[in-house]
């Protein structure tokens, strides 16, 4: 597969700029003075590394909120960006966990590797043991 179907970091940027415009955020704008570069380093960059859709998703939903390029939302951006990945290359995971433990799991996304992530978004299925009590 082409690397060329993962978004751009303009892409990624242009999903924060409709989320601000939908939700109410106590903070709007960019952290970061380079969020281009940052982006691509952080999050578009690691996901290249990867051949399957699935890795690829992962490395993006990881990356995104760890390269925290905006005030607020980085983890509702990266978990639109994550989606419209997945369903623009013909994916649609179902979860099993409810809609509040899913959310728990992306805040905790850090707990878990790569492969770990990837498994879920195909599956839909995750040992949640690992994640923090509050978040279970």
């Amino acid at each position: 597969m082409e690397n060329s179907d993962l978004p751009t970091a303009r892409d990624i940027i242009d999903v924060h700029s409709r989320i601000e415009r939908i939700y109410d955020l106590k903070y709007e704008g960019l952290r970061s003075r380079t969020p281009t570069r940052t982006l691509r380093e952080k999050a578009l960059d690691p996901a290249r590394e990867y051949d399957d859709v699935y890795h690829r998703a992962a490395a993006l939903l990881f990356g995104i909120q760890s390269a925290h390029v905006f005030e607020d939302a980085n983890k509702r951006t990266s978990w639109a960006v994550t989606t419209t990945y997945l369903r623009e290359n013909d994916c649609s995971p179902s979860f099993e966990q409810d809609g509040e433990l899913v959310e728990g799991i992306i805040r905790s996304i850090g707990y878990f590797d790569t492969e770990t992530v990837a498994n879920w978004l195909e599956t839909g299925e995750m040992d949640v043991s690992e994640l923090p009590e509050r978040l279970r």
